[in-house]
């Protein structure tokens, strides 16, 4: 599902009209009896029901006002408060404005300490509340007037349904500042919105319900929006499922690189999760002093052991027999616990640069590369990095306040400098491509805030590399799966899931989109 900014929203909304000839009124009478319709729903009916619509003065206002129109038509009871100053109408808010006027509807502008006190008596005795307050069109900190009447929605108990983004959400970002409206239900129009989507914003958003209010669709799809949401849909058309007559080696063989001393966990997690999600062959190689760990804690993954520059420890003694190795395989991972010897950093970048396969790079592989960032422009393939957002700053020489605050536009510049699929992995994954696209996860949970979480995510993204049965999007259907396996294993609680628990549920959640 493709989402927008507002500025590409905004984008649309300007061609719908200029190029296709719809006028905007017939835009803002879509939405508004949209949102008259989905505000019934929420109310259950609308006879002999009150709601109280809270408006601005520009389009989201606007909307708000035709909504009120059809609700009133539907023999509800409405009261309008506008916070703002109505000198400022849009021309197609004023329009719909002069029409409930026209018919005398209930309306009310809140410029005195007694109006503040009619709106809180009229939001205890609404059924609903419709949020049409500001919706996109919001930067920087909220004014005092705005924070004021979003405080009292959010302490009236009354159920709110928001039109397209719930007033206090920067819809670019998802960021709150200081405070937004906790919706019951958003109806966002035309496409959803990144702050929709991203942390915070979508702690406040409730249920999303999307209405395309006559938009013509090729709009709505134009490839210039380089944004979307995962959901079942995107995996079900990624995700080829198994043949019939499939066999081990048909199915992929991936080898990993990874584990040291003190750290064989992420090694066995991640080459396990190879074969979890549907691999046919994972092979781990790692130090031959960890022959014995690896092994008996791997069953089905078969281990290798490589020559050490010292207990633990992988070197450039390692590296002819590892570049060797990988004529055998469809795929490679490296870094997982991998450690950051400043000689093992060193054979990770010569390794890295010098085979010509699918490869994936993650936690020490990524910090390898830190010391020299630009050697990742010389690897033959495009290669999947799977940063946390500690090993993105440090990678990309900046600090993680600066990353967080600018995340889209930096991973997609990272992306398309070092030619790159970025994984970046949080409370909401994003995966950014070299062309510019970059994919947001919808799935996955607070659970999945724990220890190995991340070296499962590799092996998944690896083991579908290798498998072939997603092409070039293995990196956003592996982090979907990942997530999903996550939401899975969280059926039995949140607190106290494990990695193991995602691993284990990883064939699980490709059963759900595979369907067999």
């Amino acid at each position: 599902m493709k989402i927008s900014s507002a500025a590409q929203m905004r984008q649309i909304d300007t061609d719908a009209i200029n190029v296709y000839g719809i006028p905007e009124i017939v835009l803002m009478e879509n939405a508004g009896r949209e949102t008259a319709n989905e505000a019934i729903k929420l109310c259950g009916g609308s006879v002999k029901k009150t709601f109280c619509i809270i408006a601005g003065c520009g389009n989201n206002g606007g909307d708000g006002f035709a909504a009120a129109r059809h609700l009133l038509n539907d023999r509800a009871k409405v009261k309008i408060f506008i916070v703002g100053n109505t000198e400022h109408f849009t021309p197609s808010a004023k329009l719909n404005y002069d029409i409930l006027m026209n018919m005398h509807a209930e309306i009310y502008q809140i410029t005195t300490e007694r109006d503040w006190n009619r709106l809180q008596i009229a939001l205890t005795f609404s059924d609903c509340i419709i949020d049409a307050l500001l919706g996109t069109g919001i930067h920087g900190e909220l004014r005092e007037n705005a924070q004021k009447c979003i405080s009292i929605l959010n302490s009236c108990s009354r159920p709110i349904l928001s039109v397209d983004v719930p007033s206090g959400i920067n819809s670019d970002t998802g960021a709150i500042n200081p405070i937004a409206v906790k919706a019951t239900v958003t109806l966002t129009l035309g496409l959803p919105k990144i702050g929709l989507i991203m942390y915070p914003g979508c702690n406040y958003t409730g249920k999303i319900i999307v209405n395309s209010i006559g938009l013509p669709h090729i709009l709505l799809s134009q490839d210039s929006i380089k944004q979307e949401a995962l959901d079942k849909t995107f995996i079900e058309n990624h995700l080829n499922k198994r043949p019939r007559d499939a066999y081990k080696g048909s199915c992929g063989k991936v080898l990993v690189v990874a584990g040291s001393l003190c750290f064989t966990g992420a090694a066995v997690l991640s080459s396990s999760a190879v074969l979890r999600i549907g691999a046919g062959i994972s092979t781990l190689a790692s130090a031959e002093s960890l022959y014995d760990i690896l092994a008996a804690k791997s069953t089905e993954v078969m281990t290798r052991p490589l020559p050490e520059i010292k207990p633990g420890i992988l070197g450039d003694t390692a590296l002819s027999t590892l570049t060797e190795m990988t004529n055998d395989y469809d795929a490679v991972l490296i870094g997982p616990g991998l450690g950051r010897d400043d000689e093992t950093c060193k054979m990770v970048r010569e390794f890295a640069t010098s085979i010509n396969k699918p490869l994936i790079i993650d936690a020490d592989g990524i910090f390898a590369f830190s010391q020299a960032p630009d050697e990742l422009k010389q690897i033959k393939q495009t290669p999947i990095l799977t940063p946390h957002f500690g090993e993105m700053a440090t990678l990309l020489h900046i600090s993680i306040d600066d990353l967080k605050q600018n995340l889209w536009e930096i991973a997609r510049k990272a992306a398309e400098y070092f030619n790159a699929i970025f994984v970046l992995k949080s409370e909401k994954t994003i995966i950014a491509y070299p062309d510019g696209n970059i994919f947001v996860t919808t799935v996955g949970n607070a659970g999945m805030a724990t220890a190995g979480s991340g070296d499962v995510l590799a092996g998944t993204i690896a083991g579908l590399v290798a498998e072939n049965s997603c092409g070039n999007m293995a990196a956003p259907v592996g982090v979907y799966l990942h997530g999903l396996a996550g939401d899975i294993a969280a059926k039995n609680g949140q607190a106290g899931l494990i990695a193991s628990d995602i691993l284990k549920n990883l064939p699980q959640a490709r059963k759900y989109i595979d369907k067999y």
